[in-house]
């Protein structure tokens, strides 16, 4: 397993990103054609009104012009706002797991107080004769102090709620995890989607030249008069729809361009070209048995769904434990001092007094108005809610590996058959070439080669990259794509 640098834009949830899967490789060479710089890019259209502003591409600072399929994954994570949602929820569930854990520890607060009372006061003199009066009277109040309570017992409801916040922290790894496989799949998608319509540009840019050395060559023969004129206007038609071709690859290669640049979170005319396809590694036949216990074991949705079950067991057992004493002690240290000062008993001559005490209570439920019956109703519901979302994650899985293994499969053996397939149409078309030339067959068996040999080239390209594709399919399928927290 292959180690990725830390990402950036990743600190926030403080953990390295690994990629890549682990495979077994059988070496395959990688046949043509592949996606070619060319010197002198054709505009675009090719054939038609030119569109500069369409196809002009501009350096991104701090990316790379040309990117691998990692490296892009990479990109994606750090900077495409399609991945910063799930990470935010994924924060919020990691700060309660923290903050639930606080609550075995000691609660402290501070206090104080400052009061000022108006009153009206009556004294009365002690001498005869006896005289009262009446005036206001001003007293002031301060305080400063502390309170220190810690919970004794409250029956394991403390512990239940830090349990289940930790496994709901685990199940939002897990999902998050799942969002990064997704996101990894989709960059997969894209970069195979790139490099297939540049192939397809090289591969109709070739046919147009073999398609006008054709037509060339029916010119040539109705200047030496062995052929008719009429059979130019089928060349001519074969050229022109290879033309057509190459203009509508054109377009759909720079729209490809766009949206995977879109993924990576960057403008759609950045300069971000995936590189070229390097030799394929086929991992040996799997098997649906091996794959689907592989899916289990490493498919963080379903193993998300696990832990949901176990935090809402958890949060069931709050629920019931609610209707255990609570016993809470409680230590409280303030000094306080009053004026206008009074004497002993009476007051303290306004000096700082330090009061302490020490208690405990305990609370006992008795009756709530049916509210602790609700909630565990409530939570009751919730966990059968994720036991069957647990099933239909599962039921899924299975489902993913089956049609992952058919469709891998599958594009393995349809690009087998597109090599065949395109080695006899070039075979076919170099033969119908050369006969044409000494006129054994007709310009109809010439053009109906061309025509082959464009179907077998569309059909090669798409097979050679469909098979990649059902790579990484396979790999999400499984939950083997290797991106980990």
């Amino acid at each position: 397993m292959k180690r990725i640098a830390l990402l950036a834009a990743f600190v926030v949830a403080g953990f390295p990103i690994v990629a890549r899967a682990q495979l077994h490789p059988i070496p395959v060479p990688t046949p043509a054609p592949t996606p070619s710089i060319s010197s002198s890019p054709l505009p675009y259209p090719a054939y038609g009104t030119p569109a500069p502003d369409v196809q002009l591409l501009v350096p991104h600072p701090g990316v790379p012009t040309h990117v691998s399929l990692e490296h892009a994954i990479d990109i994606a994570v750090a900077v495409s706002p399609t991945f910063v949602g799930q990470r935010a929820v994924y924060s919020a569930l990691r700060a309660r797991y923290s903050a639930e854990e606080q609550a075995l520890f000691p609660a402290i607060s501070a206090n104080g107080l400052w009061q000022k009372s108006y009153s009206n006061a009556t004294s009365c003199l002690r001498v005869v004769p006896f005289t009262c009066t009446t005036g206001a009277q001003i007293t002031t109040i301060e305080s400063a102090g502390y309170t220190i309570s810690q919970l004794i017992f409250d029956g394991g409801r403390v512990i239940a709620a830090i349990k289940s916040a930790r496994q709901s922290e685990l199940a939002g790894r897990g999902t998050l995890l799942r969002e990064l496989d997704t996101l990894a799949y989709d960059v997969a998608q894209s970069y195979y989607t790139v490099l297939e319509d540049q192939a397809s540009v090289t591969a109709d840019r070739q046919l147009v030249r073999e398609f006008q050395t054709s037509e060339n060559a029916v010119r040539a023969q109705i200047r030496n008069g062995v052929a008719a004129l009429s059979s130019l206007a089928q060349a001519e038609y074969q050229a022109a729809k290879a033309r057509g071709s190459l203009v509508q690859a054109q377009g759909a290669a720079i729209t490809a361009q766009s949206q995977f640049a879109t993924l990576l979170g960057l403008d759609a005319n950045t300069e971000i070209v995936p590189q070229s396809l390097g030799p394929d590694t086929y991992t040996t036949t799997p098997t649906y048995a091996k794959s689907l216990a592989q899916a289990l074991l490493m498919r963080p949705d379903y193993q998300s769904a696990q832990y949901t079950i176990s935090a809402d067991q958890e949060n069931l057992r709050y629920a019931e434990l609610a209707r255990m004493p609570t016993i809470t002690g409680s230590f409280n240290d303030s000094t306080a001092r009053q004026f206008p000062a009074l004497p002993p008993p009476y007051g303290t001559n306004g000096k700082w007094a330090p009061a302490r005490s020490l208690s405990a209570s305990i609370s006992i439920p008795i009756y709530d108005q049916g509210l602790t019956w609700y909630n565990i109703e409530s939570a009751k519901y919730v966990l059968d809610e994720a036991k069957a979302t647990a099933a239909q994650t599962k039921l899924t899985v299975e489902s993913d590996v089956r049609s992952a293994l058919a469709q891998l499969f599958s594009a393995r053996a349809n690009f087998t058959q597109a090599q065949l397939e395109i080695s006899s149409a070039q075979v076919s078309m170099q033969a119908a070439q050369a006969s044409y030339r000494v006129g054994v067959q007709t310009i109809l068996d010439l053009v109906t080669a061309e025509a082959n040999l464009a179907t077998a080239q569309s059909d090669y390209i798409a097979a050679l990259y469909g098979v990649r594709v059902a790579e990484q399919n396979y790999l999400y399928a499984t939950g083997l794509s290797d991106l980990r927290l």
